[in-house]
């Protein structure tokens, strides 16, 4: 307290010894006296005190008020206003400068500890709000992922400049409703669904983990990370914190990457098969044939079951797969196609599947080795074999025949798949 310095603002000259005598008898140090704002503005520039005892009504052209607000607003030092007015329509104009305290005249020496030392608390405090929203600010704003601020009700009522770099945020926003800005660049309407649910679950009090969205932009597609958190105003207003994180170009690498690999194993499965070709060639004995196409058959479930589990993994049929209700067969059997579409197509083998009641042609329209499959037998042997064998790796009742093929004059192959539980 023997630290803090006061400047009095009064204009009549015995009350302002009065309140400068009182103010050092409770151990402050009064830097002068002002009788008028004009004097109390010049003299709280020239000696910078610590809070101004503001009288209401002044002599001259500028009054308490008024020089309580330039105070205030150029100095930010904090004012108690002295004043034997205590009538609302005054008070209600001195409200509007955000005086930290009053004092009636006339008043005791424990009032005017009171006030004074209540002023300088609420001022510090205040002082360290603001250097906090300062500083919010400025990492809001130097921030390099976009952040946008909603009401509870999604409105958008603040963003920083990074945001703006968003498709979503082109044009006016401000006070937009963020959820209907979203829909119309969003990729895929899940997307929107799943926001909706965070954004919900969200202002229920619920902590909500970083969710994945897409966004389109001239017809590309952005990845977005989202960060939503709810952040109390005042115990009764709430603001919801939306922050993205642009993850494009981690998922363009990961789809490159993917590629490279799915080319790797397209190149390693071409090269499977065509290994195989010259075997098959042979002059070979059918018995010793049969043996040749097993062992074929056995290398081929090496290199592709892997893939096939991970592909129904990622379908979620592994679990009906190791126990096939008849309910389940038309999904398991619908999946395993698709699998082996994809299996030929990245040979270079195109296929149509032609589905009647009680079975289901696959035929290869065009693959790499059409000439020589007219000629020679070994291919029909080599796909029959990939066929039947991933055939029964779905679990499911049936069988698999070749009803046709390039060495009997016919113009494709074509394999039949029977399922008795899809009958």
């Amino acid at each position: 307290m023997a630290n803090t310095r006061l400047l009095v603002v009064e204009d009549e000259s015995i009350v302002a010894m009065d309140i400068k005598h009182r103010a050092e008898g409770l151990g402050y140090d009064v830097l002068g006296i002002a009788a008028s704002g004009e004097e109390a503005i010049e003299k709280t520039e020239e000696n910078q005190p610590d809070l101004v005892l503001m009288d209401i009504v002044l002599k001259g052209k500028m009054d308490g008020i008024q020089a309580a607000q330039e105070i205030r607003e150029r100095f930010d030092i904090p004012v108690v206003y002295l004043t034997a007015y205590s009538d609302e329509k005054t008070l209600s104009r001195a409200k509007l400068t955000g005086p930290f305290g009053y004092i009636i005249k006339p008043f005791e020496d424990r009032e005017l500890h009171s006030a004074v030392e209540v002023a300088l608390y609420k001022h510090k405090m205040d002082s360290k709000l603001r250097e906090s929203e300062e500083r919010y600010r400025m990492l809001f704003q130097s921030s390099p992922n976009p952040i946008v601020l909603m009401d509870d009700n999604g409105k958008i009522i603040y963003n920083n400049e990074k945001a703006e770099e968003m498709p979503i945020m082109s044009g006016e926003v401000m006070g937009a409703d963020f959820n209907n800005l979203l829909a119309k660049v969003i990729y895929d309407k899940h997307d929107l669904k799943l926001f909706n649910e965070n954004f919900s679950n969200v202002l229920n009090g619920e902590k909500v983990e970083p969710f994945e969205i897409r966004i389109l932009r001239n017809g590309n597609i952005l990845y977005y990370d989202i960060y939503l958190t709810l952040m109390n105003i005042n115990g009764e207003n709430f603001n919801i914190q939306f922050i993205a994180h642009d993850i494009t170009v981690i998922r363009e690498a990961e789809k490159q990457k993917l590629e490279l690999a799915k080319e790797k194993a397209r190149s390693e499965l071409y090269s499977f098969v065509v290994s195989a070709i010259p075997v098959f060639a042979t002059n070979i004995p059918p018995q010793l044939r049969n043996t040749i196409i097993k062992n074929f058959a056995d290398r081929f479930e090496s290199n592709m079951k892997p893939n096939f589990d991970e592909y129904m993994e990622n379908k979620g049929i592994s679990s009906k797969i190791d126990d096939v209700a008849v309910e389940d067969a038309p999904e398991i059997f619908s999946a395993y196609l698709k699998w082996l579409s994809d299996l030929l197509l990245n040979l270079g083998i195109k296929t149509k599947m032609i589905s009647e009641k009680s079975k289901n042609t696959l035929e290869f329209l065009t693959f790499p080795w059409m000439k020589d499959a007219a000629k020679n037998p070994i291919f029909s042997l080599i796909f029959r074999a990939m066929l039947i064998r991933s055939f029964t790796w779905t679990n499911l009742k049936g069988n698999v025949s070749q009803s046709s093929s390039l060495v009997d004059g016919s113009k494709s192959m074509k394999f039949e798949f029977y399922l008795s539980a899809l009958k």
